[in-house]
């Protein structure tokens, strides 16, 4: 005779980057071990990439998972995260001044879900020159991580594939248009201004974020620590 099977429940979130609200099912034991032993690995890849393959295997909707930003995965894992094993974690924090390991309960449903402002994507470089970029995609982010380059070459590379257009007062001329060489040309062109215009969009680009407020059990230190990234929150 076969064994019944469970009803799964299902709800909702919106995803932030596109304002899309999704359908999904917490995961499932089986998909908890694997994400645990991607934990362990202590490999950012091994984590991203399991958490990616999780999120695909309990969204119901037909959507491209790997085109999603950083924000984006982070949103929705903890949002399954939340629903799957309970609201609340209890994280294992050193305390700034004595080290001390403190254990903080983090609830994860007063996390606030990242904002977009999609006015900061235009650039403008000179009076007349701008640029309009988009959040680069956990697509993009993994493949220039991937093959070797260092930082500084994987940084202008997930740059230049974050380029959506370039425009003056007449002209506009669609990224997706231009090959790879002209857009780093471009890039290369600008002055130190400039660019850190551009990095400044990189660095500020929304995240799942939370201050954490605890005073140490050993010293009586008050601490504050900020959880900013998937990991933060599962270390």
């Amino acid at each position: 005779m076969a064994l019944p099977e469970l009803n799964t429940a299902r709800y909702k979130v919106e995803i932030p980057s596109t304002g899309q609200e999704v359908t999904y099912r917490p995961y499932l034991v089986k998909e908890e071990k694997i994400l645990m032993m991607a934990m362990e690995s202590s490999d950012n890849k091994v984590i991203l990439q399991t958490t990616v393959d999780i999120i695909k295997s309990c969204i119901f909707d037909d959507i491209d998972v790997d085109g999603l930003t950083m924000f984006d995965i982070e949103t929705l894992f903890l949002a399954l995260r939340s629903k799957s094993v309970g609201e609340k974690i209890d994280l294992n924090m050193k305390c700034i001044k004595c080290d001390a390991k403190n254990e903080v309960l983090v609830d994860f449903d007063a996390i606030e879900r990242p904002v977009v402002n999609h006015d900061e994507k235009k650039i403008m470089l000179t009076d007349t020159v701008g640029i309009v970029l988009k959040y680069p995609s956990v697509r993009d982010v993994d493949k220039f991580t991937s093959i070797g380059k260092n930082e500084v070459e994987s940084a202008m590379d997930v740059m230049i594939s974050s380029i959506d257009s370039i425009f003056d007062e007449e002209n506009v001329w669609p990224a997706e248009q231009e090959t790879a060489d002209s857009l780093k040309k471009f890039i290369d062109s600008l002055n130190s201004e400039q660019f850190t215009k551009l990095s400044q969009f990189f660095n500020e680009m929304p995240a799942l974020s939370t201050k954490i407020e605890f005073k140490c059990v050993s010293c009586e230190e008050d601490n504050v620590h900020e959880l900013r990234g998937l990991q933060s929150f599962f270390t």
